[in-house]
């Protein structure tokens, strides 16, 4: 029997964080890195072999991540013993693994996820403060933390979001059960915390967009509901800067 016969296979659970500033988003492209592309690559390094890890969410270009989850195989051999700390001495260092555990050949990250959860971080400050640069978005007027609270409650319950899809959207089920959505704010800097059973493309930040546009009087609180009414994605709010959105956590 060949020596790569005898080697256990495992598969693994990888709990990822990674600023997404440089990368066109988690899911592998043909021109433009990504995500995925630096974790298989370094995987794939350490294994002596190709390795292929699925990712729970496919974060768009410039999103950044505090929990993505994903699964793949890795031989296990002695060279290896602390896998995590191989890999992330070879990963670039704006991705890191966090937690990596061992899982039944049957997990699957995607489509066992019941639950997730994301943020979207803004600043209304007068100056906004360099550190914050590629990782939250400024916005040139004051915000109304009741108003926002008031429009981004009627997103809560079991609603038909193709009013809020992207058009590229091609998943046939708009359907989606929201648990969470709410501000908070500590100074300037505000948070929109979202957590829903799944989310179409582009959904939260066409969410954002929507509650900024009623933040500035361009829509009223009533919108959310008629747009989830209507479905009709012309009556939203542009979509939201990538750079403030922030996938945290995932449940199965």
């Amino acid at each position: 029997m060949a020596e790569t016969d005898q080697l256990q296979r495992i598969k693994y659970k990888a709990t990822i964080q990674y600023l997404g500033t440089s990368y066109h988003g988690w899911q592998k492209q043909e021109h433009d890195l990504t995500v995925q592309e630096v974790m298989e690559s370094s995987l794939s390094r350490l294994a002596g072999e190709s390795v292929k890890i699925i990712g729970a969410s496919r974060t768009d270009a410039g999103v950044h991540a505090k929990g993505q989850v994903a699964h793949f195989f890795f031989s296990a051999k002695d060279s290896v013993p602390n896998l995590k700390k191989a890999a992330n001495a070879i990963l670039p260092k704006d991705v890191r693994i966090q937690a990596l555990a061992k899982v039944s050949p049957d997990f699957h990250a995607q489509r066992h996820a019941r639950r997730k959860r994301y943020e979207y971080h803004i600043y209304s400050g007068e100056v906004f403060p360099p550190f914050l640069c590629n990782r939250a978005i400024h916005v040139g007027h004051s915000l109304d933390l009741s108003l926002l609270n008031r429009a981004a409650s009627l997103f809560l319950g079991t609603h038909n979001f193709n009013g809020f899809a992207a058009s590229s959207t091609t998943v046939r089920n708009r359907v989606r059960s929201l648990f969470v959505s709410n501000f908070k704010k500590n100074g300037a800097h505000f948070v929109y915390r979202i957590e829903a059973d799944g989310f179409l493309h582009h959904m939260i930040r066409n969410i954002v967009g929507t509650l900024l546009e009623i933040s500035k009087g361009k829509l009223n609180v009533e919108s959310v509901t008629e747009i989830l009414h209507c479905r009709d994605r012309s009556m939203a709010g542009p979509t939201a800067p990538a750079e403030g959105l922030y996938l945290v956590r995932i449940w199965y």
